[in-house]
């Protein structure tokens, strides 16, 4: 049976649930906590350094908010990412981030472009001579870039509509982009993405943004279909 690792630093100051759950949710979006794990109050508490009444609060709001389950014995454990859930977020992902590169292009923004540039460089730079990096930092740029064509595009209800799957699409991130590979590939396509929006080409942007998507979409899906063939009662928990 999974257990919460002992990753946690203790909270020290006030407002113990909100910082208990920002731990939380942390190690959730990082996969330190991952899928199916089981959380132990008395665990968690002697992490923190807290009793576990902060503890039961931040627990009930990742449940409300649909990021803990109770198992069939009450225990809270991390929930699973269904097939569905996966289709679901990168739809909405691709409708958000499309208009985003729209209006990144658009409005041409120099100080914008240019944080993206250089970024992108500096990604760029840590892959150079076939090198490759850990799989924490690859998705810590890829993160990034994406936030910053989310910034680029000026809309706030935008940003804040896709703040509501961040979690989620972080934790997606660690499979989509898992191996070298897969890494440099996904650099190659947003040096394409930021170029087609450094023109001012728009059309090219939202093509580009859109097929980088559906790459790692269809990369994560192909994970969850090879588990069901090794694991064919797994597609039962796909309801």
């Amino acid at each position: 049976m999974k257990t919460a690792p002992a990753f946690l630093e203790p909270v020290l100051s006030r407002r113990l649930g909100d910082q208990v759950y920002v731990r939380l949710i942390e190690a959730i979006a990082t996969n330190r906590l991952a899928e199916g794990s089981k959380i132990q109050e008395d665990e968690l508490a002697a992490q923190l350094g807290v009793s576990k009444t902060p503890i039961r609060g931040a627990l009930r709001r990742l449940e409300a908010e649909g990021f803990i389950v109770a198992d069939s014995h009450r225990t809270p454990e991390v929930r699973r990412l269904l097939r569905s859930d996966v289709v679901e977020l990168y739809d909405l992902r691709e409708y958000l981030e499309r208009l985003a590169i729209r209006r990144v292009a658009e409005r041409h923004d120099v100080s914008m472009l240019r944080a993206l540039e250089l970024l992108q460089a500096q990604t760029e730079k840590k892959f150079s001579g076939g090198r490759s990096i850990a799989i924490e930092e690859s998705v810590v740029y890829n993160q990034q870039f994406h936030r910053l064509v989310l910034d680029g595009a000026g809309n706030t209800r935008l940003r804040r509509v896709y703040d509501l799957i961040s979690v989620d699409v972080r934790r997606l991130a660690y499979r989509s982009i898992r191996g070298a590979g897969k890494q440099r590939a996904a650099v190659e396509q947003h040096r394409g993405i930021l170029e087609a929006a450094k023109t001012g080409d728009t059309d090219a942007a939202e093509t580009l943004i859109i097929q980088h998507i559906r790459r790692g979409r269809d990369d994560v899906l192909a994970q969850f279909d090879a588990a069901v063939e090794r694991h064919p009662d797994a597609a039962a928990r796909d309801t």
